[in-house]
């Protein structure tokens, strides 16, 4: 039987813990932006879908739609698909083309590939890269 033996260097007394707590409380109030006071406090469906956009370019085109009177779903699954923002009652799906992820002749194919098939299901498939979201966002919506 084996018998685990500690040396008092690896105890962690009470003043070491309440470090540690102080340090995870600073990291969520500051770091994720969690403020304690605001516990179920509701958020507006604008605030928690403006949280769903997954890129900066997103977030422009969201809030410029939401200027407009329009209200869409960011990253609304279709089949195997997700579309960055969608109108779902009009079946119109806008997606958002960050250079990174859209650039070379295989991802430009398979977004050729994926729109098809999102027309095939009746959706307009609006594609704007993030230069021209950056240059004229208002020229887009």
């Amino acid at each position: 039987m084996a018998i685990l033996k500690l040396k008092s260097e690896d105890v962690i007394n009470e003043f070491d813990c309440i470090i540690i707590a102080l340090i995870i409380i600073l990291y969520i109030y500051v770091v994720i932006g969690i403020n304690p006071k605001d516990k179920g406090k509701p958020i507006s469906v604008y605030e928690f879908n403006i949280t769903q956009c997954e890129s900066y370019i997103e977030r422009q085109v969201y809030k410029g739609l939401i200027q407009y009177g329009l209200h869409p779903t960011p990253q609304y699954s279709v089949g195997k698909y997700r579309i960055d923002l969608a109108l779902p009652s009009k079946m119109i799906a806008i997606e958002c083309d960050g250079e990174a992820y859209h650039s070379s002749p295989e991802q430009k194919a398979h977004d050729r590939k994926r729109d098809r098939c999102l027309k095939r299901k009746g959706w307009t498939v609006l594609r704007f890269s993030g230069s021209k979201i950056n240059r004229d966002l208002s020229g887009i919506i």
